[in-house]
C-alpha cells in the first residue's frame, strides 16, 4: 500500500537521460526551500568512483547494485526534491522505496531532445556504447517504467519556470 500524498515529504523527479531533471530539479528546490540531490552525483561521491568506473568494474549489475544503496539512503532524507538517474525508477526496488516517502514527477521529455542533449555526452556508457536507434528502444522501455509511480507527467515541459509552476500548481 502506498503512502498518501500528504505524508509524503520528498520530490521524487524521473525520466530519461537528459530529460531535465536536474536542470528542474535545483531551482524547484530553492523555490520550496528543500534540499535538492542528485542520484547520480550521491552515487558517484559516496563510492569516489565515476559511473564509467562502475560499469567497468563490475558491469551493469555492479552499478544497479550501488545504485539501490543511493535509493534507499535518498528515501532516508526528508523535504528533498530527489532528481534519479534515467534507469534508477526502471528497477522495482529503487522505485518502491523511493514511492514511500516521496511523490514521483516524471520528466517526459521527447526523445530526440533527450538524444540531441545526450550527443554532447559521449562519456556516458549507455551513450558510447549504444546506437541511436539503441538509445530510442530503451527510451521506448522505459516510458512505463516512469508512469507507474508517477502522481505528475509533464510532457515536454517548457521552460524551467513553466515546470517548476505546473509542479507547484499540482502540490
Amino acid at each position: 500500500m502506498q503512502t498518501p500524498i500528504s505524508s509524503k515529504t520528498n520530490l521524487i523527479l524521473c525520466g530519461f537521460m537528459s530529460s531535465g531533471k536536474t536542470t528542474i530539479g535545483k531551482p524547484l528546490a530553492n523555490c520550496l526551500g528543500y534540499e535538492f540531490i542528485d542520484t547520480d552525483q550521491l552515487l558517484t561521491a559516496t563510492y569516489q568512483m565515476t559511473i564509467q568506473e562502475m560499469f567497468a568494474k563490475g558491469g551493469e549489475a555492479y552499478f544497479r547494485d550501488l545504485e539501490h544503496e543511493i535509493a534507499r539512503k535518498a528515501a532516508a532524507m526528508t523535504h528533498t526534491v530527489i532528481s534519479t538517474g534515467g534507469g534508477m525508477m526502471t528497477f522495482e526496488r529503487n522505485a518502491a522505496v523511493l514511492a514511500r516517502t516521496g511523490i514521483v514527477i516524471y520528466i517526459q521529455q521527447d526523445f530526440d531532445t533527450c538524444y540531441r542533449r545526450l550527443a554532447s555526452q559521449p562519456n556516458r556508457p549507455l551513450v558510447r556504447n549504444n546506437t541511436r536507434e539503441d538509445l530510442h528502444r530503451l527510451y521506448l522501455s522505459r516510458e512505463a517504467y516512469y508512469k507507474k509511480y508517477a502522481s505528475l507527467t509533464l510532457t515536454n515541459p517548457g521552460s524551467v519556470k513553466e515546470a517548476i509552476q505546473t509542479i507547484i500548481d499540482f502540490l
